[in-house]
């Protein structure tokens, strides 16, 4: 399945449509009255890049190999049982068992996503050995096995990809038969890239750049209704000081949002309520609280914590400039609100074991759902319980509201109804209302591109889809 694409704020751009899915390796699917079972036709003559039949075997070995490797993540998942839930009906026909009838949206919103890909049995097997049934050492250097737009033809590590047009993709030859991704690691250069000409698109070019270069008529700088990555700044609950709410709420009102918007993002970003995607069928964000700086309530609700001042590390990752920028920004700012803080600049490797690990104080970094369903993003970032592995530990009774909340709307077996959106409210105010996980807010496309490109794409994954291209 996927997201199908519709049009956007910006001319000659689409984004995906998140609330809708249809057919892509599967031709169209039915549910069940009961909500649990998925029956899904496969598009009638569909082969691989080899023009192998794709059928009903491609997808129960598609399940087989996912759970049998040991780098693909079942987890987000849930309670769903992998391959022992696909069921192979005859060679057109898949029928899937999920757990609840709730989950159907986010179930579908993982077939849409990284975590549904499709793969070619014929090709995979042939390149299978005893001791790797699955051909996963061969498929980590080789392409083609895949069902999406293009295939890899080649890779030099750390400097060079070469992707070539899939000639029986699902929906159509791409018009572009060859991409070359070249590795360019600093920012400034890739946006001087740019703008001489020597490239066609580009991406995480930095917010500075990207107004600077909007000015450029030959170049599209893409704008979304709503920007689904944000800037998330954990406040980490399992040791002083951010065991106290109080604590907690107070740095939530210390923060500069409107100076970070203006000064690091040049206004590419949004003011963020939550982590629920806005345009989300049936949910609003009325009631949650607006993210504000507000100096006398920080000082006050410090007060409350029994507090004059607080001196606390935020660790960055050196790897995003623009978070560099934005935790110097808020030093300054929190600084008049009592907090004395300290930046600290991590290794990407570093920072990943810290933030994974929940050793720091507090952490800011860029995230996003890659499945933009309210389970998805509700079940997806917190963990349950007292799990001390979770950086958003909250107390259990804040954990008890939260996941009433979650529970209650993953009971409906429609979660984009006007109920279901109560309920999905109702849980991201207790969240925002628990400052554990402050959403700063939601930051434009990083991508810039020439003009002679139309189709590009606004996605989950951050992801390019060339097969959406046309240039003339």
């Amino acid at each position: 399945m996927r997201n199908p694409y519709i049009d956007d704020e910006t001319e000659g751009c689409v984004v995906q449509d998140f609330n809708t899915y249809v057919g892509y390796v599967a031709d169209s699917y039915d549910v069940s009255e009961d909500g649990l079972t998925y029956t899904f036709h496969m598009r009638d003559g569909y082969t691989d890049v080899e023009g192998n039949a794709i059928t009903a075997d491609d997808v129960v070995y598609s399940f087989e190999r996912k759970w049998a490797s040991e780098s693909y993540s079942t987890a987000s998942w849930g309670d769903f049982k992998g391959p022992d839930a696909v069921t192979k009906v005859d060679d057109m026909t898949v029928q899937i068992e999920i757990p609840s009838a709730g989950f159907g949206l986010t179930f579908l919103g993982l077939l849409a996503n990284l975590q549904g890909h499709i793969y070619s049995k014929t090709i995979l097997d042939a390149n299978a050995t005893k001791d790797d049934p699955y051909a996963m050492t061969w498929s980590a250097q080789n392409g083609g096995w895949g069902l999406g737009p293009y295939y890899m033809e080649s890779q030099t590590a750390d400097q060079e990809m070469v992707l070539v047009a899939n000639p029986n993709y699902a929906y159509g030859e791409p018009e572009v038969k060859k991409v070359t991704l070249r590795v360019v690691t600093d920012a400034g250069t890739r946006a001087s890239l740019m703008k001489s000409g020597d490239v066609i698109l580009s991406e995480d070019i930095l917010p500075n750049d990207q107004a600077t270069l909007a000015e450029d008529s030959s170049l599209t700088v893409p704008v979304v209704g709503d920007p689904i990555e944000y800037v998330d700044l954990t406040l980490v609950t399992n040791k002083a000081p951010f065991n106290d709410l109080k604590v907690r709420q107070a740095f939530m009102n210390a923060i500069p949002y409107e100076q970070i918007i203006e000064e690091v993002y040049a206004g590419r970003a949004v003011l963020k309520k939550g982590n629920i995607n806005p345009s989300t069928k049936g949910y609003t964000t009325d009631g949650i609280p607006d993210m504000v700086y507000d100096v006398d309530k920080a000082k006050s609700l410090l007060a409350e914590a029994g507090m004059d001042s607080l001196d606390f590390t935020l660790t960055v990752s050196t790897a995003t400039q623009d978070l560099v920028n934005l935790c110097i920004l808020i030093q300054s700012y929190a600084a008049d609100a009592g907090f004395n803080v300290e930046v600290e600049q991590l290794s990407a490797a570093e920072f990943g074991t810290a933030r994974s690990g929940a050793t720091k104080q507090a952490i800011l970094y860029r995230n996003r759902a890659q499945v933009q369903t309210p389970e998805y993003s509700c079940i997806t970032f917190f963990k349950p319980g007292d799990d001390p592995s979770s950086p958003s530990r909250w107390s259990d009774e804040l954990n008890d509201q939260f996941w009433d909340e979650v529970d209650a709307a993953r009971a409906l077996p429609d979660q984009l109804s006007d109920e279901a959106g109560e309920h999905w409210n109702a849980a991201q105010t207790i969240m925002v209302t628990a400052a554990a996980e402050i959403f700063i807010c939601a930051i434009q496309p990083t991508q810039v591109f020439s003009n002679s490109i139309t189709g590009w794409a606004y996605r989950s994954e951050n992801q390019n889809d060339f097969g959406n291209f046309s240039i003339s």
